[in-house]
């Protein structure tokens, strides 16, 4: 399917100017205006921030928008229950640097930027390595409770956890900040599903239209911060964008996530980055009785990847998303984690084996490589060759000669009992794709032009990754960007009203 290209177009100018029929012409069957024709709200309320989306980033921006002083209230499209998009499925770890020295933040950046292939938004990146460890410590004080720093393998970035641990700290961890903000005042609006963005007759936003159970309602505002996260639950999008089967992909994170806010800011003429092909996404190899939080991702880098041919596959050191995607290329998409006993005294796979056994998913184990070829399904003279080539390329923990290579983590399967995270299938996680934005958090237009009262941050925002990051990388972006987005906000005003406001 052809992609939408972007010019240097200002999208809200062509809109007013050609009216809303020649304007859903310029935007393609992907960007048709949701209720384009909404009537106009009967019911409306007034406050100096409007956030749209319960998860990590929604919250930041909230609680810091409110810190501020402003008068805040969020939109949730879902029910109390079922709040947090994926941040409420995630792992809940949040990479910081390891110090606050100025070498700390540069080893930072510079291992983000090496992870996405220096193809990544370099100034977000630099925003992240200067701002984590403060953000965490201003979390902290929200009453989030995390763990200590933690060393992430393979890289010169730690990563702090919700509590109690990882999958199990989220959804206590966003429980809290929600109570935060509306113990101070704040409102959060379930159910209540973002239609729209209000346009002045400036071209500011003004505001969100939306909608409920009572009908539509007008929440106008200083500045709207969209937090509305990705797209991986819009099978449309990951066909059109991603790839052609993408859409038949199994989805890990929520799918809620419909790329709602992506729509609407777009709408009002914000310009889209980072969405084409697998590098727009985030895969992961996980288990399918658990496809959340079934992912043994701190043991990836120390195992060996199985194919149903008995064969490695990938340089499992390179991570779990290597690995995912590396997965989708396999026969039955279908793939094993393979480990001995001494492999799995190793801090990340010890921490994987529990957090599966939490789950009561069930780690495959065998005295002999023969009979766990049996109970994975592989051929056990080709696993076994597998492992003996492998073992005999071993040198210093890495394998430049085994094929594929093992550039780091590299030890000899040998010492029985021999063990398997299997079966693993790979699953969309999350996008990167999404609104341009600056350093600011401000929505920006295909010429570079910031979107007046329009912020937008976390997974809605694209072009901060590309095709992977480091743990933790994800939250981080949340968390950091949702705080600027929020803090930015409230400092916004309104322009003047000099007659009827227009919605986009």
């Amino acid at each position: 399917m052809k992609k939408d290209q972007f010019g240097s177009v200002n999208r809200r100018q062509f809109i007013r100017g050609l009216g809303l029929g020649a304007g859903l012409l310029t935007l393609g069957k992907i960007d048709l205006a949701q209720a384009a024709l909404l009537p106009k709200a009967k019911r409306s309320e007034k406050f100096n921030v409007v956030v749209i989306g319960t998860g990590l980033t929604g919250m930041a921006a909230a609680l810091a928008a409110q810190n501020a002083g402003a008068k805040v209230a969020v939109l949730e499209k879902v029910s109390e229950k079922e709040v947090g998009g994926n941040s409420r499925l995630a792992g809940g770890l949040i990479a910081v640097t390891r110090d606050g020295s100025q070498a700390a933040k540069d080893e930072y950046y510079e291992d983000f930027m090496k992870k996405s292939s220096g193809k990544g938004n370099a100034a977000l990146s630099r925003v992240l390595a200067n701002q984590s460890l403060d953000a965490v410590n201003w979390l902290k004080e929200q009453g989030a409770e995390l763990t200590d720093p933690m060393t992430v393998a393979g890289y010169r970035v730690k990563s702090v956890v919700f509590k109690p641990g990882a999958y199990k700290g989220m959804p206590k961890g966003l429980e809290t900040l929600r109570g935060k903000l509306t113990k101070k005042g704040g409102k959060i609006f379930y159910e209540t599903k973002a239609k729209q963005l209000i346009l002045g007759e400036s071209g500011a936003v003004i505001g969100v239209r939306a909608s409920d159970a009572a009908g539509l309602k007008d929440y106008l505002a200083d500045a709207v911060v969209i937090a509305t996260g990705g797209y991986g639950g819009n099978r449309e999008m990951l066909e059109t964008f991603v790839d052609p089967n993408a859409d038949e992909m199994m989805l890990r994170g929520a799918k809620t996530a419909t790329g709602d806010g992506l729509h609407m800011a777009r709408e009002a003429g914000a310009m889209w980055v980072n969405m084409g092909g697998m590098a727009s996404v985030h895969v992961a190899a996980v288990s399918p009785k658990n496809t959340a939080a079934g992912n043994p991702f701190m043991a990836v880098a120390y195992t060996l990847g199985i194919n149903k041919d008995g064969k490695r596959y990938v340089d499992e050191s390179l991570g779990y998303v290597a690995n995912g995607k590396a997965a989708m290329k396999q026969p039955g998409q279908t793939v094993a984690l393979v480990f001995d006993e001494e492999i799995k005294k190793k801090p990340g796979v010890a921490a994987s084996i529990k957090q599966f056994e939490g789950l009561g998913i069930d780690i495959v184990q065998a005295d002999t490589i023969g009979e766990l070829a049996a109970k994975i399904g592989v051929p056990a003279a080709s696993l076994e060759k597998t492992i003996a080539d492998f073992n005999a390329a071993v040198k210093d923990e890495k394998a430049p000669d085994a094929q594929p290579a093992k550039a780091a983590f590299a030890y000899k399967v040998s010492a029985p009992k021999f063990y398997a995270f299997y079966p693993l299938s790979p699953g969309i996680t999350l996008t990167f794709g999404g609104i341009r934005i600056n350093e600011k958090a401000q929505a920006l237009e295909a010429d570079g032009k910031a979107i007046p009262g329009l912020y937008a941050a976390g997974e809605c925002a694209g072009g901060l990754y590309y095709e992977d990051y480091i743990g933790g990388a994800s939250l981080a972006n949340c968390l950091v960007m949702g705080r600027i987005a929020g803090q930015q906000a409230a400092t916004a005003k309104a322009p003047v009203k000099k007659g009827k406001e227009k919605k986009n």
